[in-house]
């Protein structure tokens, strides 16, 4: 029976409790066995809303996972995809300020913050590593932050497809997950326009497009000076 923290953050969703505990983030890692709750979502599913108890910080094992905010006007910004390997969840209070949910069927592993936070005080290692993990998701939202701020729309699309291609490993093939109007709401575009520099990208030479998901990077130098 899950304990009411557990229930508070919404993980009673789907365990797969098959799931292996391993990774560069994995139990193994944090030293502190089976604490971690392996979970399973369906593509769309809400992992948690905006609002809700943050308890719990989570590993992306497969999938991709978006986190947004409602504006008040009823607009949607997309913050931040993770995809596998990363970390998601961390919070600076008890609330989440945005949700989360899989782009894809996804498998997480949720870690009870208070169990990560009490475990970091007999491992200097552990610390060690959440920090790395902060730093890089400050690193990744200064660069998102710079991306809305200064870049033109072309510039934005091109800048995107190299950050997913260096994410996923893919090579100079790119399968997105995400939906068109997922990367428009990621960028700050409308969707119109992200289709209109795909259309732009794959004249230039830069980029062949293979149906609507998959993109094949061409010229990967042309893409990063457009990107700079």
């Amino acid at each position: 029976m899950l304990t009411p923290a557990v229930q508070a953050s919404r993980l009673p969703r789907k365990l797969d409790l098959a799931l292996p505990l391993r990774g560069e983030l994995g139990d193994e890692f944090f030293g502190l066995g089976p604490v971690g709750i392996p979970m399973s979502f369906g593509r769309n599913t809400e992992i948690y809303a905006e609002g809700e108890p943050a308890g719990h910080v989570y590993k992306v094992v497969s999938g991709v996972i978006r986190i947004s905010k409602l504006l008040p006007d009823g607009r949607r910004q997309i913050s931040a995809f993770h995809t596998e390997g990363d970390m998601f969840g961390f919070e600076a209070d008890d609330a989440h300020h945005a949700s989360a949910e899989a782009v894809v069927p996804v498998k997480v592993i949720a870690y009870k913050w208070q169990s990560l936070l009490a475990a970091g005080t007999r491992s200097a290692s552990l610390v060690r590593n959440l920090l790395n993990l902060t730093m890089i998701g400050l690193r990744q939202t200064q660069e998102h932050l710079l991306l809305l701020g200064r870049k033109n729309a072309l510039e934005r699309v091109a800048a995107f497809l190299l950050e997913m291609a260096e994410r996923t490993d893919g090579g100079s093939v790119l399968e997105l997950a995400m939906p068109r109007h997922d990367i428009a709401d990621y960028l700050g575009l409308t969707l119109e326009t992200v289709s209109r520099m795909f259309a732009e990208l794959k004249e230039l030479g830069a980029i062949k497009l293979d149906g609507a998901r998959r993109v094949h990077l061409l010229d990967t130098e042309r893409l990063a000076a457009m990107g700079a």
